[in-house]
């Protein structure tokens, strides 16, 4: 039976008899469950979309894996009942290392990479080592935060814009340098993701609570689209579609003043959009979410 390392996995927060904790529907091997925590199984009834047992472990009518702070009694058999209000999503993503009460460098070796958590201090190193990007607090904690939210976190060494991946490895963070477009490209992605996923849920809820909570969560990520979209703009990657898209209707405007034959234009337009994929500078974007 195939299981994952917990600690290299998107959780999702939840709810379950009044405790905090942290579910994934995949198998866990309770070896990789970092010490000071619990891990129980979640078993469904005939609705196999509604969990109605916790328990040490399940084999039939598995539900998914929950990791707690606290143990539980469960008793002789091992299991406990409950019911459909004693558990519920919160909507909050996180890593067991988000959770773990302890800084990046402290769980991983610091290697002389300082970490920048917030984006007051990315707004400061950025001014500090002449790196020219407009960008205002509330844009640089959403990009600390996307960062946060997905297992990494942004740092420095001898003033180098580095990302550190704190899920690749168990015992240390491993580290690349990276650039402010390229952070801010990676939030764009994760959140044209997440506005997917999110989008999804909200069409089909478990009720009128639960679509209550997940239209919340859409709007919270559209929110952050509009900022994240306006930062994108800023970015090299964001000019280059810009001049791209100048370039092409310059030349269709020139095509339908000389030949005036709007198709002809337009065909030709579309074929310049086409080829202007296929450009290195354009496709090294990675760009998901924009629509242009």
């Amino acid at each position: 039976m195939e299981t994952v390392d917990v600690q290299k996995e998107v959780l999702e927060e939840v709810d379950l008899l009044g405790r905090k904790g942290y579910f994934t529907e995949l198998r866990v091997d309770k070896e990789t469950v970092p010490e000071g925590m619990h891990c129980y199984e979640l078993r469904h009834g005939d609705d196999d979309g509604v969990p109605v047992s916790v328990e040490e472990s399940v084999r039939v009518n598995y539900f998914g894996a929950v990791i707690l702070a606290e143990e539980l009694e469960l008793g002789e058999d091992k299991t406990l009942q409950f019911g459909y209000e004693d558990f519920g999503y919160t909507g909050e993503q996180v890593y067991l290392s988000q959770v773990q009460g302890k800084k990046p460098e402290e769980q991983h070796g610091a290697e002389g990479y300082e970490t920048i958590p917030t984006g007051a201090g990315l707004i400061k190193f950025m001014e500090e080592n002449g790196i020219s990007f407009q960008m205002n607090e509330k844009e640089a904690d959403l990009i600390c935060g996307y960062m946060d939210g997905h297992g990494y976190v942004v740092g420095q060494k001898d003033g180098q814009l580095c990302r550190g991946d704190l899920n690749a490895e168990t015992d240390r963070t491993v580290w690349e340098e990276t650039t402010i477009d390229d952070l801010v490209d990676s939030a764009m992605e994760w959140n044209y993701e997440l506005l997917k996923e999110a989008r999804s849920d909200m069409e089909n809820p478990d009720n009128f609570l639960d679509f209550v909570g997940k239209r919340s969560r859409y709007e919270e990520l559209c929110a952050d689209e509009k900022v994240l979209d306006a930062m994108f703009d800023r970015t090299k990657y964001g000019e280059q579609i810009e001049h791209i898209a100048e370039i092409l209707v310059d030349q269709f405007i020139q095509n339908l003043r000389s030949k005036g034959d709007i198709d002809g234009a337009v065909k030709e337009l579309v074929q310049g959009i086409n080829g202007g994929k296929e450009r290195p500078d354009v496709q090294q974007t990675g760009k998901k979410g924009r629509a242009r």
